[in-house]
């Protein structure tokens, strides 16, 4: 069957004035698991073009903060609570200027870090998980007592023990596959919750 990027999620992103699909994602994935409230501060990585921000905007509210992270700039958001930068989460800096646009200790971090596709599923799962594996030793120590991370993971031999380094600092690990998601793809979601890194660690 022929690849369909125009598919229902698509078309109804465009009727409703949504950067892409991805926000029905997102949306799906905390009405499952409540992770976004009024105040929070939120770090995401990989943030362009955007949905993601939208969507959590609406449920921070005026007093939260969501921070965007991207190699590419990010227009036209609501500030606040959105905030954006442009940078590399592989450059040392990078952890520095993120904490001077938000001072931690972070309520959560979401990401939707992809790297560059090849086309071989073993390569680019393999990629992925080299990326996250950076996301999550720098969004770790930023984060409060129980919060939480969201990733964008790939299906594959690296998977499960990624998982099971997620599952060294939080109480809770789960997989999920949004509707949104199209089915063709190997993409899914890791949610952890309650971040007890800190105390684990003593």
């Amino acid at each position: 069957m022929a690849f369909n990027r125009k598919d229902g999620y698509w078309k109804q992103a465009k009727r409703e004035g949504k950067r892409s699909r991805a926000a029905y994602k997102l949306e799906e994935i905390d009405q499952r698991f409540r992770l976004f409230r009024k105040g929070q501060k939120i770090l995401e990585l990989g943030a362009a073009p955007g949905g993601w921000m939208e969507y959590i905007a609406t449920r921070l509210g005026p007093d939260g903060r969501v921070l965007g992270l991207d190699l590419q700039p990010i227009r036209d958001l609501p500030a606040p609570p959105c905030l954006t930068l442009v940078a590399d989460i592989l450059l040392p800096e990078t952890e520095t200027r993120i904490d001077e646009l938000m001072p931690p200790p972070i309520d959560g971090a979401v990401s939707d870090l992809a790297p560059n596709l090849t086309g071989i599923r073993a390569t680019d799962q393999a990629n992925s998980i080299a990326m996250l594996e950076k996301a999550r030793e720098l969004v770790a120590p930023r984060l409060a007592d129980n919060g939480f991370f969201l990733c964008k993971v790939f299906q594959g031999s690296e998977l499960k023990p990624f998982q099971k380094r997620l599952e060294r600092d939080f109480r809770k690990v789960v997989l999920a596959k949004p509707r949104a998601s199209r089915k063709s793809s190997t993409e899914i979601y890791l949610v952890a919750t309650g971040y007890a890194g800190r105390s684990r660690r003593q």
